[in-house]
């Protein structure tokens, strides 16, 4: 018989998180009050552990981000920064963050992802403008809990997930729109590569 589409979600999301390591590009678009932001990332992540190595390109610079068990680290002009704090670009190593909480799950059909063949299933999740990758500045004239948020992700015949799609949106105190789309592709699943830190990296602090 045909599986729930409920269950066919939470199982690939339950043998998704398990799959380990994953090629990924990655896109983050954000539009507050008129002010957009486009981030674009490529690299590796271990879907398992949360670690990885990304560089991501925008309209001001190039950066290379690494969270390993050693830390979070910024490439930036040369120089690496030991970096405390998250980045709207550090969503990224937790893809599936938000997944397990679907409403109305829903059956949109076949479609291939790099030339995989997948079904495709949207979901309503629980508003949660942090997962987008909004900045600390852009989540002050919003509320990230409020608006609506929708999620679609491309399942393989192996229940893994190939693609994420997130659509949010919400207003700002002052009425105006506040708008967020991230999308995550992975292309093959396998064991952990190491993340080579740089030694001196844990010296020097992130600019404030």
């Amino acid at each position: 018989p045909a599986i729930d589409p409920q269950q066919r979600w939470n199982r690939a999301l339950e043998t998704t998180t398990a799959a380990g390591q994953t090629d990924i590009d990655a896109q983050l678009i954000t539009n507050v009050e008129g002010f957009e932001r486009i981030e674009l990332g490529e690299g590796f992540i271990d879907i398992t552990t949360g670690f990885g190595d990304m560089t991501w390109t925008d309209d001001r610079a190039v950066i290379r981000e690494i969270r390993s068990a050693n830390g979070h680290f910024v490439e930036l002009d040369g120089t690496w920064f030991d970096e405390p704090m998250n980045l709207p670009t550090t969503v990224s190593f937790e893809p599936l963050s938000g997944l397990e909480s679907p409403e109305s799950v829903q059956a949109e059909g076949t479609e291939d992802v790099l030339g995989v063949p997948t079904m495709k299933f949207t979901a309503q999740l629980p508003p949660d403008g942090v997962v987008m990758g909004f900045s600390t500045e852009e989540t002050t004239v919003f509320d990230p809990t409020t608006g609506s948020l929708t999620a679609t992700i491309w399942i393989d015949e192996a229940d893994r997930i190939l693609r994420v799609l997130r659509e949010y949106a919400t207003r700002s105190t002052d009425g105006d729109s506040v708008e967020a789309v991230s999308l995550f592709v992975f292309d093959g699943f396998g064991p952990a590569t190491p993340i080579d830190v740089p030694e001196t990296a844990d010296a020097i602090p992130a600019p404030a």
